[in-house]
């Protein structure tokens, strides 16, 4: 077999992988209660951007302790959850983090897990700090016919339970 032959037989091969499975999930759509849909709410794809004063209510949270001090418990608190910290920048305030999250197995539509990407910015406010976040999420699929994974990107997550989460272990966070 040749080099031509055996790339046109991977691309059919592929070809059939995403129609078969744009047609599972086509017909699993009319379900309510199907994973794959729900797993994607809460997030800008589903629900739309939200305008700026529910973004504004969603993303920032006024802490009681100043900036750097802030800045330092965020670090510590991220590298406690297992974050990995993609970036950061003291002098701006910024701290770029990555979170994954494992899913329970599904027997439909077998998500590997949740990847969520956090942006974080740490600014003075009078003599305390305000935090803003933003929360990116994207889901990986496993393809057992491919034998390998696919991510989906899902955007800005709008869930206020996640950004509400984070904000709680960061009040917790501060010193009594």
């Amino acid at each position: 077999m040749n080099r031509r032959d055996f790339l046109r037989r991977a691309a059919c091969r592929m070809m059939a992988v995403c129609l078969a499975a744009v047609a599972c999930v086509t017909l699993l759509a009319g379900c309510a209660s199907n994973p794959y849909l729900a797993a994607r709410r809460g997030t800008s794809v589903v629900d739309g951007m939200p305008d700026a004063q529910q973004l504004d209510t969603l993303t920032r949270h006024r802490m009681t302790v100043g900036a750097e001090e802030c800045y330092a418990l965020l670090f510590d608190l991220l590298q406690r959850e297992g974050c990995l910290i993609e970036s950061a920048d003291k002098a701006s305030g910024l701290i770029v983090a990555r979170q994954v999250l494992t899913q329970k197995p599904v027997v439909i539509v077998p998500m590997a897990g949740e990847i969520r990407r956090l942006s974080f910015v740490v600014q003075p406010f009078q003599l305390t700090s305000e935090v803003r976040l933003t929360v990116y999420v994207s889901h990986q699929w496993y393809l057992d016919e491919a034998s390998g994974f696919t991510t989906e990107e899902l955007g800005l997550s709008t869930d206020p339970e996640i950004y509400r989460a984070w904000f709680e272990k960061l009040d917790r966070a501060v010193p009594r």
